[in-house]
């Protein structure tokens, strides 16, 4: 059988790219949310808590299960640690581990950049042991430089015999 021309070839996989590519347009418009293009303020919280985030990440030593949000809502800074201490004198010293990195790297960072003076009222820690096979949960928080120990978490279901 003879092979067809070179540029009948290249022709019929052009229309196969461009077929193909139209199929897939619909489905690619139909997926994507157009609330995720609705304009969202960036404000000074979300700033401070973005490089609070990074600033753990790369602090050595410190936990890597770290969350820091903003919240807008109650205006303060909320810092979930994921950890796997069982004991809350343990899920302690993790805090304040991180509350010294706070004093140390950001705090300086929130006056020099933005003139807020963070406070112990401006950060909320809270740290949630890991749960292991089970949901995690809250062990203990820090809020206005206080701490609350949170009510033991209820007995897994199930019996785990």
């Amino acid at each position: 059988m003879k092979k067809p021309p070179r540029h009948a070839r290249l022709v019929s996989l052009c229309l196969l790219v461009v077929g193909t590519a139209l199929v897939l347009v619909p489905f690619y418009a139909h997926a994507s949310n157009p609330k995720l293009s609705a304009h969202y303020p960036y404000l000074v919280g979300d700033d401070i808590a973005q490089r609070m985030g990074g600033v753990f990440r790369v602090t050595a030593g410190l936990t890597p299960g770290t969350l820091v949000s903003y919240d807008r809502k109650a205006r303060t800074i909320t810092v979930e640690i994921i950890g796997a201490s069982e004991e809350v004198e343990g899920a302690k010293r993790e805090i304040e581990a991180l509350v010294t990195v706070v004093r140390d790297r950001i705090v300086g960072y929130a006056k020099e950049r933005h003139g807020v003076s963070l406070a112990d009222k401006d950060v909320t820690f809270i740290y949630m042991n890991d749960g292991g096979e089970a949901s995690p949960y809250e062990l203990v928080r820090r809020q206005d430089g206080k701490y609350l120990v949170a009510p033991t978490p209820p007995a897994s279901e199930g019996g785990g015999n």
